[in-house]
């Protein structure tokens, strides 16, 4: 790790390597923090390497999430820790239920996100400490063809209220960023595939998006990521257990 910046302050992120996840990895760094990315993939995008230490990880497996932590709290206590990790499963409504599909989205998205708190938060600075999840407006809002997701995500923002009531007397605090439809690659990939490969159609699909919503328009990254910055530093230091929703203005 001699190559990797070195910093008094020190932040984890799962799912760093792309979308929301690496839009915070590079307000992290801005802010000289030195940043650990979990995921799959082994390169945070356009962040160069050694700006960020990347830990392959599948936060579904005990054993390597807890290899993981191991590693970084050998190098000192973390300040913040964002729960960022997540998957969106292909469309489909309840008449298609598949136990094994449902068992995907919520082995990742709440089992593989309570997993990533359990071994994040011993290294916690203690008081101090702060936990910012990646929820959604499906945490608060339904939807037909992704019920799937939107159950997980109710379910991270219970996660969310329960871990600030168990870790407060601790003084860390514990609170989610909501993103509605974000602008990412990953989802103009999901459009496009729902759009059966139809640019126009796809392109119609978007402007309903931004229709949707009282800004007439689709929320960024670098928008959800500075909501993140501000739960995760001293700013917000009086609120816990909320979510804060991203997203133009879905009512």
């Amino acid at each position: 790790m001699s190559n990797q910046r070195l910093s008094s302050h020190v932040a984890v992120v799962t799912g760093g390597a792309s979308g929301i996840g690496a839009e915070i990895c590079h307000q992290l760094i801005a802010r000289d923090y030195r940043v650990y990315s979990l995921d799959l993939y082994s390169k945070v995008v356009n962040v160069p390497s050694n700006e960020v230490v990347h830990l392959e990880c599948d936060i579904t497996i005990e054993s390597e999430l807890e290899s993981c932590f191991q590693e970084i709290a050998s190098h000192g206590e973390i300040n913040s820790l964002f729960i960022n990790a997540g998957i969106v499963p292909s469309w489909s409504g309840i008449s298609q239920f598949s136990r094994e599909a449902w068992g995907e989205v919520l082995n990742v998205n709440v089992i593989g996100a309570a997993l990533t708190l359990k071994y994040g938060v011993p290294s916690l600075r203690k008081p101090g400490g702060t936990v910012v999840f990646t929820a959604s407006l499906n945490s608060w809002k339904g939807d037909p063809n992704i019920a799937s997701y939107a159950a997980s995500k109710h379910a991270v923002l219970g996660l969310v209220k329960s871990a600030a009531l168990e870790l407060g007397p601790q003084g860390i605090r514990v609170n989610a960023v909501a993103p509605g439809p974000i602008a990412t690659t990953a989802l103009q990939a999901r459009i496009l595939a729902r759009s059966n490969w139809d640019e126009e159609l796809a392109k119609a699909a978007f402007a309903r998006l931004s229709s949707a919503t009282a800004l007439q328009r689709i929320a960024s990254s670098e928008e959800v990521a500075n909501v993140a910055m501000f739960l995760a530093f001293d700013q917000s230091s009086g609120v816990t257990g909320q979510m804060i929703n991203v997203d133009c203005g879905v009512l």
